[in-house]
């Protein structure tokens, strides 16, 4: 299953890890040019300070300055800090720093300046400011070097502290997004607890309280719910209607079969009769099959006591010369998250049965198992191990005497599969009679 908040949260880690890469680039590329202006800058005053202190010791003499000190750095063999005096393309002074060495600059202009970065003789990076001076109507050139070694070793070390405070806040910022993501997307998580709360009964639609984007969604949901409620009342509504339609031409039929003039032909008799129970047959499957709705209903939990209680006392009303005792025994805490007229068709099939073989005694006990769990038992005959089996089939009688379609076990069959339940047939070991049990699952 896909998740919403791990595509954003890829999205966002991606784009924050293009943007801090970006920003890491622009502020390298910021400290480094800071840096290489600033230390031009420095050459470029040693320059104006040598040109200051250029004479000749004699008239015509070699060009020579009037420092008596100098800063250590230009005294210290490849120092890193260097100059050169150029009088046109001669050099006539360097530093003692550059021992034997030259620096490879061309001379500029009275003037002019200007700022390159070479390679020393020891392959170093240097960055190099050529400045050019009118000295005594001559052009002289004044070239003054420094090591960036040094430069960028600091500048590493001010990039490493700002790279593991980038990393914090990107860290910090991804997991502040995450929280933003989801605490944008809890609406979703409060549609699916309305959802939860439509499957137990707690609500008949789904909550409208939830953001414009998913609103259309919810309304659709909503709309849908209403409408197979809907078609669910008209179908059942229509069935009745169905039912009450045919039983009078069922029961014309049935007694034309037993007309004298038809009993005396009994081929044709036993074909009609054939052919009539299985139409009746036939109507009463189809009519219980569109009766069940089946699945978990959007309604309110059952009053389990209440209902089953009515349906045994209507039961014993109606088997009341035979004087049988119907007991309920219903577990408070159990709860049917189904529809009504499923549990009471399932019920009122499994109770009927019960009363038409039990000699004085039924039962029905409900309990909470994890799922509903309910058992109909009777103190009657029961029947053998091996017509179990048979007895579930639809329309299967072990009785021809007992009136009834033989429908009653195969429809509370398939209300119970309708919810992912389970029928199982056997022996009372309480009343020694017949037992039915069924099992949903839970909820």
């Amino acid at each position: 299953m896909r998740s919403l908040v791990a595509p954003l949260a890829l999205g966002l880690v991606l784009s924050l890890a293009a943007v801090f890469a970006v920003q890491w680039s622009a502020v390298h590329a910021a400290i480094d040019r800071g840096m290489t202006e600033f230390i031009a800058g420095e050459l470029q005053q040693d320059a104006d300070e040598l040109s200051s202190g250029l004479v000749r010791l004699e008239s015509g003499g070699p060009v020579a300055l009037a420092f008596r000190h100098y800063d250590p750095s230009f005294l210290e063999p490849r120092s890193g800090r260097y100059f050169q005096v150029m009088a046109g393309d001669a050099v006539v002074l360097r530093s003692p720093s550059l021992a034997d060495r030259t620096l490879a600059v061309k001379p500029v202009a009275p003037g002019a300046r200007a700022s390159s970065r070479i390679a020393g003789d020891d392959g170093e990076p240097l960055l190099v400011s050529a400045n050019g001076y009118a000295f005594e109507a001559m052009a002289v050139t004044i070239a003054v070097a420094a090591d960036l070694r040094p430069i960028h070793a600091h500048s590493e070390r001010i990039l490493d502290r700002y790279t593991l405070i980038s990393i914090a806040m990107f860290a910090l910022l991804v997991a502040l997004q995450i929280v933003i993501v989801r605490f944008a997307l809890a609406p979703l998580r409060r549609v699916q607890a309305d959802v939860a709360r439509l499957e137990h009964g707690e609500v008949a639609q789904l909550g409208e309280q939830v953001p414009a984007e998913v609103l259309p969604l919810v309304r659709e949901v909503n709309r849908l719910i209403a409408r197979l409620a809907d078609r669910l009342r008209r179908s059942r509504e229509s069935l009745g209607n169905l039912a009450h339609a045919l039983k009078a031409p069922l029961t014309v039929l049935t007694q034309a079969v037993e007309d004298e003039r038809i009993r005396r032909d009994p081929a044709l008799h036993a074909e009609l009769a054939s052919q009539l129970g299985r139409l009746r047959e036939r109507i009463d499957g189809e009519l219980r099959r569109a009766r069940v709705a089946g699945g978990r209903a959007a309604t309110a939990p059952l009053d389990l006591q209440s209902e089953l209680r009515s349906l045994a006392n209507a039961l014993a009303k109606l088997y009341r010369d035979r004087q049988l005792e119907i007991e309920c025994r219903v577990d408070p805490s159990a709860r049917f998250l189904g529809d009504r007229e499923d549990l009471l068709e399932l019920c009122g099939n499994l109770l009927d049965n019960a009363c038409k073989w039990a000699r004085s005694r039924v039962t029905l006990s409900v309990r909470d198992g994890g799922g509903l769990a309910l058992a109909v038992e009777d103190d009657g005959p029961g029947c053998a191990d091996e017509d179990l089996e048979r007895l579930a089939r639809r329309g299967v009688r072990l009785d021809e005497e007992t009136a009834g379609h033989g429908l009653g076990l195969s429809i509370a069959r398939e209300i119970a599969a309708s919810y992912g339940g389970e029928l199982r047939l056997g022996r009372s070991q309480a009343l020694g009679g017949f037992r039915a049990a069924v099992t949903f699952p839970a909820p």
